[in-house]
């Protein structure tokens, strides 16, 4: 009987048998298979593992064990892992734009979050998209990004204030400039980000900034600074094992509002997982900083 006790660094294969075969090789719809497995790096595999959709089914397995299911199913070792760092060339210049202050996201066409307001009415009217009827046909592709290392990006983008936002299944999120889709910043999150980014003001010791809301597949919420990537504070809204945030927050009146799902779908998949313990949540969490005063921020 294989247990994890007798585990070592080279039973990659087993144990990607045991766990991982019946799902990733039998055409599984959200389960990639070994050729996009090959394509990955074995951090990627690791943060899925650790962190993000496969969470409930490496549970109960050492950390021993996930890294050699990581560097089984890509072929890698995380020594030779491809960076998943965007190039020098990919960054935007010093100053200009990047200067704090100089960042309104009020400023230009906009669609903050998943609903664009606080309705969540997901329309857009002409004066905010800047666009007509008779614009459309002459749109053309005016820049890409390719993501390093990801095979897959489902949080939707937010546009504001001439940046694009987008979190990816790696946990990481880009700051992209609007008009030529260079770098602004990247944040690390602690696991997959599906949600889309939320862009809010509140109050800091040092005084008002924009801050940009994540949320992740491990139930953490972040703040971050949205001109430079700072981290200005992080949460944990659940410590249900397979808690997530995957939709997106919302921020009104100096509050963030954050609905947490959890993973149990695919921890029931398990023969011995004792299902059903978790129910779907909404809590409200002040988004200043501790001991600041309540911001105003003008609707949209």
């Amino acid at each position: 009987m294989f247990s994890p006790a007798t585990a070592a660094a080279d039973d990659g294969p087993t144990l990607y048998k045991q766990l991982c075969a019946s799902c990733h090789e039998a055409g599984t719809e959200r389960a990639p298979n070994r050729d996009a497995l090959r394509a990955m790096t074995p951090e990627r595999v690791l943060t899925a593992l650790e962190g993000g959709p496969m969470l409930s089914m490496a549970a109960g397995r050492t950390g021993v064990e996930r890294r050699a299911i990581a560097e089984y199913v890509t072929g890698k070792p995380f020594s030779q892992a491809l960076s998943m760092t965007p190039l020098p060339q990919a960054m935007c210049k010093a100053g200009g734009a990047l200067a704090r202050g100089e960042f309104n996201p009020l400023t230009g066409p906009r669609w903050n979050a998943w609903g664009m307001n606080a309705s969540n009415t997901r329309y857009q009217d002409a004066a905010m998209a800047g666009l007509s009827a008779a614009d459309v046909p002459k749109l053309r592709v005016k820049w890409a990004f390719g993501f390093p290392g990801e095979l897959s990006v489902d949080s939707q983008p937010t546009v504001t204030g001439g940046r694009v936002f987008a979190g990816t299944q790696s946990g990481a999120v880009y700051a992209l400039s609007a008009a030529t889709g260079c770098v602004h910043w990247v944040f690390q999150a602690a696991a997959a980000v599906r949600a889309a980014v939320t862009v809010g003001q509140i109050q800091t010791r040092s005084g008002s900034r924009v801050a940009a809301f994540i949320g992740d597949r491990s139930a953490n919420v972040y703040a971050v600074d949205a001109t430079s990537g700072e981290l200005l504070w992080k949460t944990r809204v659940d410590d249900f094992p397979f808690a997530r945030v995957t939709g997106s927050p919302t921020f009104h009146n100096g509050r963030l509002y954050v609905g947490v799902a959890s993973g149990e779908e695919t921890a029931g998949a398990v023969a011995d997982y004792e299902c059903c313990r978790f129910r779907g949540s909404l809590l409200a969490t002040a988004a200043r900083l501790p001991g600041t005063a309540t911001p105003s921020w003008p609707s949209t």
